[in-house]
């Protein structure tokens, strides 16, 4: 008789329920970013967090656990320096950072460098590194000292925090990055605590993979805000598109930047007119630009992404509908009831009653 009973301990479930988010918001990342610029840095955030519970549960392995856990730490270890350059791509959503903030990935293997110098002086470990506990306490010690110079220099940017803050589209942006440096703060006291035997190695990995599926959730809703569906040509207006002039081809690029990026549409009374001043062209101008390249009205391409961003709302059962409307955009309820029937078919309050339906079934 076969035996096809397989156990696993809470920390094993711990990891596969990470590894299944972090593939999910890896995939939700990929299909909303419009450039491989806007996608790059946090594709490689996630795809080390996802990596990191991969690698926790095939830990099960004993054979290769040395060299895992040593993978396991690679993965933790770049948290913070993808934190840092993930946090100035969020201010500027569209830019890469700049080159030479990218020296940042040099932490890690610096990091090794100094825990290998330490172990060479202290010969401690009579054995290969790789199978001495020392050399994994001395690795994230290391490891979180560097990381906290990436934190710490977040923190101290306080025109991070104000620049994000004033603006009201800027606040779901305030709050991933609040998050960010939040999580991290934690994960590098749990290395700490780990390097100085305060945490038992199977505490200490227990905590971090909690602590990362609470990040992956909490910065799910988020990310919905902060990584919008980008505008689609329409398929009618593709074919004018090559009409509009360099200058004007331009125009409709600074028009998408304002709609996905710096969300001006949730503002009660944006209009053409404020949109005309945004970009410093006359209110023809903008409309003649928004029907050929959206192929649609300025009202209506604004009151789609309103819908899009009450969408998301709406699957937060604790947020009513009167906030929901208001932080999409809608000056009253009224409003809001009628441009999303028409946009989708259905009430706010019967779409919200099916997606929680749904949601119930899984």
């Amino acid at each position: 008789m076969l035996n096809y009973a397989i156990t696993f301990s809470l920390l094993e479930w711990l990891a596969i329920t990470g590894f299944a988010q972090g593939v999910l918001i890896l995939v939700y990342i990929v299909f909303r970013a419009r450039h491989w610029q806007q996608a790059f840095i946090p594709i490689l955030y996630f795809l080390f967090l996802t990596a990191a519970f991969a690698l926790q549960f095939a830990m099960r392995l004993d054979d290769l656990a040395p060299v895992l856990r040593l993978g396991v730490w690679i993965c933790w270890a770049m948290g913070p320096p993808l934190c840092y350059l993930l946090v100035l791509q969020v201010v500027r959503m569209t830019e890469l950072p700049h080159k030479g903030h990218f020296l940042a990935l040099l932490a890690v293997p610096l990091a090794a460098a100094i825990a290998a110098v330490i172990m060479q002086a202290d010969g401690s470990c009579e054995m290969k590194w790789i199978y001495c506990s020392n050399y994994f306490n001395v690795l994230y010690l290391c490891g979180a000292m560097m990381g906290a110079l990436c934190v710490l220099s977040l923190w101290l940017r306080t025109d991070i925090f104000s620049s994000l803050w004033r603006h009201k589209s800027g606040r779901e942006r305030y709050w991933l990055v609040m998050m960010l440096l939040s999580m991290n703060t934690l994960a590098l006291f749990i290395s700490f605590l780990r390097a100085s035997d305060a945490l038992a190695v199977r505490e200490a990995e227990a905590l971090l993979v909690t602590l990362g599926i609470a990040f992956i959730y909490l910065a799910t809703t988020t990310l919905f805000r902060v990584y919008p569906p980008p505008v689609q040509l329409s398929n009618t207006a593709r074919t004018s598109f090559a009409a509009l002039t360099a200058e004007e081809k331009h125009l409709a690029e600074k028009i998408r930047h304002l709609l996905e990026v710096d969300k001006v549409y949730q503002e009660h009374h944006f209009s053409r007119k404020e949109l005309a001043r945004e970009t410093g062209v006359s209110e023809s101008t903008v409309s003649k630009v928004v029907n050929i390249a959206f192929g649609c009205s300025l009202p209506k391409l604004i009151n789609e992404f309103r819908v899009e961003d009450a969408k998301i709302l709406l699957h937060e059962e604790n947020i009513s509908i009167q906030v929901v409307a208001s932080e999409s955009g809608f000056n009253s309820l009224a409003s809001f009831n009628r441009v999303f029937r028409e946009l989708t078919g259905e009430t706010p309050s019967s779409y919200r009653a099916a997606h929680l339906a749904d949601k119930g079934k899984i």
